[in-house]
């Protein structure tokens, strides 16, 4: 019965998410194909720079309620936004004194645009960290709902990519608006958590979100973040390789948002009961269900490719090329999803940062020494990263984390 919920549950997460959140990837792959490319690389390129900034931000960071020593969630969620709030407002503070120099390097000298990131990025952290919070506590209807009021956000783009034609503008605009009506749903829904009352983390509770702020720069330097160094030594068609990876792994991480849902929550229910025997079960359970998705992904491509179906469509085929080394991303990073909540539910973030950090500082050494070589293939630098930063972790987490004391 436990399997059957497990697997409806993910199933549910999955179409949910592919529904409300994978449709924006699916606009941009529009883009890439279309005669949009060049505002399909500022967009990347913006998109980068939010998730960067958000993740600055608290509500960006609340794996921190996976620790097994929050349990009074109302008063985290006060914490988390306030903070996240004065993060934000300092932000908007910076970009007018160095406006100039954001036009500059993005591409884009809109100040809509910039100022749609800004909104949109406290809106979206909240809407994600309450959909976190539902799942937490297992109450995963809520959190679908939830999830699946993402959708108004792509039809809003819709409607904007339809009636602009400056696309980076009608993409942004589109986004945050449906944010908001997304905000207001949550309202009328009852579905907010706490009435909002103004205080800030406690010291403890800053170091967690620093060693997790850090882990997710580090991700950031190997998602969307990529797409900047890539863009000062890659060539022009290198970078607009690089950018159909990272767009097409923005829908595989759909696949792992799903299943993590319903498993991350299971470990630190184990972890509190001192029940490592089934948490470990759980782990085993979900690692092979990555490793079916990923087979059944690698068959379904290598029909497509043998019966050459987009041989004939040019920038159809260079994007669907691409597959192959996403699915090597998704593969190496299976490692990485089932030892993750064993370090937030241990309450070892610290361990976690360093790790991450280890791994980082390990793989740009390897840069260093094959770019003195000549080797600049930096769609391989980028497998490197995904194999190094996951292994290690994995490799930790089995010897320290998931040892039962006879």
């Amino acid at each position: 019965m436990q399997q059957k919920y497990f697997f409806l549950n993910s199933l549910k997460y999955i179409i949910v998410s592919g529904a409300s959140k994978g449709l924006n990837y699916l606009v941009l792959l529009y883009f890439a194909v279309g005669i949009y490319e060049n505002q399909y690389v500022v967009i990347l390129l913006l998109l980068s720079f939010e998730q960067l900034l958000s993740l600055l931000l608290p509500l960006n960071n609340s794996s921190i309620i996976y620790s097994k020593t929050i349990l009074n969630y109302n008063t985290i969620t006060n914490k988390l936004i306030s903070s996240s709030l004065l993060m934000v407002c300092i932000y908007l503070l910076l970009f007018l004194f160095f406006q100039s120099y954001f036009y500059n390097y993005f591409g884009s000298n809109n100040i809509i645009v910039f100022l749609c990131i800004f909104l949109s990025m406290i809106i979206n952290g909240y809407i994600v960290y309450l959909t976190n919070y539902y799942k937490l506590i297992e109450k995963h209807n809520k959190a679908l709902i939830i999830q699946s009021l993402f959708f108004i956000s792509f039809i809003s783009i819709m409607i904007f990519v339809f009636l602009i034609e400056n696309k980076i503008l009608a993409f942004f605009l589109g986004k945050t608006i449906g944010l908001v009506i997304v905000l207001l749903f949550l309202k009328l829904l009852k579905l907010d958590l706490v009435k909002f009352k103004l205080i800030f983390l406690e010291k403890n509770e800053y170091k967690k979100i620093l060693n997790l702020f850090s882990v997710s720069v580090l991700g950031w330097i190997s998602g969307l973040g990529f797409m900047n160094l890539a863009k000062i030594y890659a060539s022009p068609e290198n970078l607009i390789t690089i950018g159909y990876i990272l767009n097409i792994w923005n829908v595989f991480l759909l696949l792992s948002t799903g299943i993590n849902a319903v498993y991350h929550p299971l470990v630190k229910k184990y972890i509190i009961q001192n029940r490592l025997d089934k948490a470990k079960v759980v782990k085993v359970k979900t690692f092979f269900i990555y490793l079916s998705i990923t087979f059944l992904v690698y068959i379904t491509y290598f029909l497509i490719d043998t019966l050459a179906i987009f041989k004939e469509y040019e920038k159809i085929n260079a994007v669907f090329s691409v597959i192959p080394y996403t699915l090597l991303l998704f593969l190496f990073s299976i490692f990485y999803y089932v030892t993750h909540p064993f370090y937030l539910a241990n309450d070892k973030f610290g361990i976690f940062n360093s790790l991450n950090i280890f791994s980082h500082a390990l793989w740009f050494l390897l840069v260093i020494i094959l770019s003195f070589f000549g080797y600049e293939n930096y769609i391989w630098f980028l497998v490197f990263l995904y194999f190094l930063k996951s292994i290690t972790l994995f490799i930790y987490a089995e010897k320290k984390l998931m040892v039962i004391d006879n």
